[in-house]
């Protein structure tokens, strides 16, 4: 558009008359105020949907974003492990031995005194140094209570230990766990048991233990932030802090510090047989498919207890394993579980019947995780089974003399497992290989002067537990197969899961 010029002598009149300007300025402000109002409607508009998209988009990462890393893998450069205090103390004692393939060194010993279930609390005194070859195994002396072994550097890698008394109660030797369960607790005058914290550390150690029984989590507040000073043992008698009736689970955390925890178990007939004690295994985790080996041919009674700590039901199925299959025999019940509770449910028609005839395991399937024990009786004598830990890497399980039966399932494809027994001085006693296959079990007699077991799976992880007859007629006691301490493992926390 072509401006038109004013003409000499003439003013424009924008410039002179005051009400054109008047009117110019009135029409620019409505403009101006028509096209804010008309922004801030928009604004309005759009601002809440670009919110709520946000949102959305927030919510699915935090709902797509996975829950947590898995943890590194790093070289271990320290070790602690903790044999448990024993039954009876006479004629008690550990062997300390390596895992195939791994260089020997010197290990810290730290003893305490024998202490009976009164006695809550005892020390772990310094007793010098213990030197474990490669190959091989070395007694500890006086071994009496809590025994506490610890290494630094090449030494720490693959040390195992065990106790070798022959007894119906074999405690596990363990390195500390930050997280775990026992499932199949009681807290009552005819089945009672205790929990052994053994804090390896110089440094205080504060553990919670939460309970989980029929109703749900019961509330125990003396089993919350338990104190277990450096270098010392702490026994909690159940019966005393919390006693009821029915069987409970127990999931065990450290909140601080480092802790190796047994539950030593008791049933007393009050008055009418023979007062019988065994260890009740602990549960790494919570799985959706158990495998529990060990089992006797046609026990007394048998009590599965099941516990479901997530917030849907679970329903259970239990299998037998045979040397020829895994099967649900006609009348397995199917176990309903309720959310953050634990049931108990009898198997002993189950066990005794034709159909178990030769059944080694149990398998357990469930539709959401869960954590299970057995409890048995073998004539007079207890014996409590839990879920076997699998092995993918040689391991050394060190084992009392005696008659004892390696029990083996659990394969997830065919493979072959090498089976090496040592004697006390060193001596390889047998080398046997077994065949293994999915959905069975192999056995393999192991001699009796064996005192550490070393077992190397080929082509297919496996588990295992030694079986050892008692020295009555009816008793048995088991070992599990435990993966040797290799590798560090280094948790990955998230920055929400660091706290201020």
């Amino acid at each position: 558009m072509t401006e038109t010029p004013t003409p000499p002598g003439r003013r424009s009149r924008r410039a002179t008359d005051p009400q054109a300007d008047s009117a110019a300025t009135g029409r620019r402000a409505a403009l101006r105020r028509g096209r804010r109002v008309d922004l801030l409607v928009a604004l309005g508009v759009v601002l809440p949907a670009v919110t709520a998209i946000a949102l959305v988009v927030i919510g699915e990462e935090e709902r797509t974003a996975p829950a947590g890393s898995p943890p590194t893998d790093a070289a271990l450069t320290s070790l602690s492990l903790v044999c448990p205090s024993p039954v009876a103390t006479r004629g008690a004692g550990v062997r300390a031995a390596r895992a195939p393939e791994v260089p020997g060194g010197t290990v810290q010993v730290r003893l305490a005194d024998p202490a009976g279930p009164a006695q809550a609390r005892a020390r772990l005194e310094s007793a010098g140094d213990l030197d474990v070859p490669a190959r091989g195994s070395v007694a500890v002396p006086d071994a009496s209570g809590a025994v506490a072994l610890s290494a630094d550097g090449e030494a720490a890698p693959g040390l195992v230990a065990g106790r070798t008394e022959r007894a119906a109660a074999v405690p596990e030797c363990r390195a500390p766990s930050y997280d775990e369960w026992f499932v199949g607790l009681g807290a009552s005058a005819r089945y009672a048991s205790t929990l052994e914290l053994v804090n390896p550390d110089p440094g205080d150690a504060v553990v919670d233990v939460v309970l989980h029984g029929p109703d749900g989590i019961l509330e125990e507040p003396g089993l919350r932030g338990v104190q277990v000073p450096g270098h010392s043992v702490r026994r909690l008698d159940l019966s005393r802090i919390a006693p009821r009736t029915a069987l409970t689970a127990a999931h065990v955390t450290s909140v601080r510090g480092r802790v190796v925890t047994s539950a030593p178990t008791t049933r007393d007939p009050l008055g009418g047989g023979v007062v019988s004690t065994d260890f009740l295994p602990a549960v790494a985790a919570p799985s959706t498919d158990s495998l529990i080996l060990g089992l006797p041919q046609r026990p007394g009674s048998a009590m599965l207890v099941v516990a479901n700590p997530g917030a849907d039901e679970a329903r259970v199925t239990p299998r037998l394993v045979t040397a020829e299959a895994t099967f649900a025999p006609v009348g397995a019940p199917e176990i309903t579980v309720p959310p953050r509770s634990a049931v108990q449910v009898r198997l002993d028609e189950l066990l005794r019947d034709d159909a178990a005839e030769g059944a080694v395991g149990l398998r357990l399937t469930s539709t959401t995780a869960t954590v299970a024990s057995l409890r048995l009786t073998v004539g007079s004598d207890l014996a409590l089974l839990a879920p076997v830990p699998q092995l993918r890497e040689p391991t050394t399980t060190v084992v009392p003399r005696g008659a004892k039966t390696l029990q083996l399932a659990g394969a997830t494809r065919a493979g072959v497992v090498r089976v090496r027994s040592y004697g006390a001085d060193g001596a390889e006693l047998a080398d046997k290989s077994v065949d293994v296959r999915t959905d069975t079990a192999a056995t393999l007699r192991l001699p009796s002067a064996a005192v550490s077991v070393q077992v190397e799976p080929r082509e297919t992880p496996i588990s295992g537990v030694v079986s050892l007859p008692g020295q009555a007629p009816t008793s048995l006691a088991t070992v599990r197969l435990r993966p040797a301490e290799l590798r560090a493992r280094i948790p990955v926390v998230a920055p929400d899961q660091l706290q201020p």
